[in-house]
């Protein structure tokens, strides 16, 4: 089912890249930190989340971050509904931690 263009959105940023060289570190440090620019926040070491309150903002930040792709990185854009974010389990030491939409005052930056 496609998303419609009003409902608010996850976007999840995963991507894989090398860290062999000085120049690879930098790259990867500089995506990071493109990332937090942009307002994501670390969901795990190399997938990182940020909540729109529509697909349309959503579309223009994923596009945006594919130009900041380094040139030997991989990088997957999620766009995952809020209904379906609010479904997501994580386990730490395996006891169950249920994942929160942003405080009211975060769905607004």
């Amino acid at each position: 089912m496609p998303i419609g263009a009003y409902e608010a959105v996850w976007l999840f940023v995963g991507f894989d890249l090398p860290t062999l060289t000085l120049e690879d570190r930098r790259r990867a440090t500089r995506f990071r930190q493109d990332l937090l620019d942009n307002g994501f926040t670390m969901f795990q070491l190399s997938f990182y989340s940020r909540y729109f309150p529509s697909k349309d903002q959503a579309d223009t930040i994923s596009s945006k971050i594919g130009e900041l792709v380094p040139i030997n990185g991989t990088v997957s854009i999620f766009h995952i509904t809020d209904k379906q974010f609010s479904m997501i389990k994580t386990f730490y030491g395996g006891k169950r931690k249920q994942l929160f939409p942003p405080e009211q005052g975060l769905l607004f930056d």
